[in-house]
């Protein structure tokens, strides 16, 4: 039992179908509960959930959402995620930097901090 909510079968712009073309055991849930739209997968062992859907909608955006993050993408998916915690890291640490020769100054200057 997945919950209380409802399998989408068809919707406006045939979003549920094409998901559904990537993969024939995907399935789209809405969770009354959660208020979103879920991917299932009949195949996957444990839980059915694959991809919880960041839209308020079905629409393009989270036909490509579960296209993107397909477990054959798996391997760029962790390169963009390590690319971007490494850019997150260089950006504290310059900051960090910056912050302590504003301080550095202040204090040769004979300012209090």
């Amino acid at each position: 039992m997945i919950g209380l909510g409802y399998t989408v079968d068809g919707d406006l712009f045939g979003i549920s179908q094409r998901i559904k073309a990537l993969d024939p055991d995907y399935f789209v849930f809405y969770s009354y509960k959660n208020k979103r739209y879920e991917v299932h997968c009949k195949g996957q062992k444990g839980s059915t959930l694959a991809v919880v859907l960041p839209y308020p909608c079905l629409d393009e955006r989270s036909f490509l959402h579960v296209a993107e993050t397909r477990r054959e993408n798996k391997e760029k998916l962790l390169r963009e995620i390590e690319n971007a915690n490494k850019a997150a890291e260089k950006e504290a640490v310059s900051h960090a930097v910056k912050q302590a020769e504003k301080a550095a100054e202040r204090v040769f200057k004979g300012e209090e901090i």
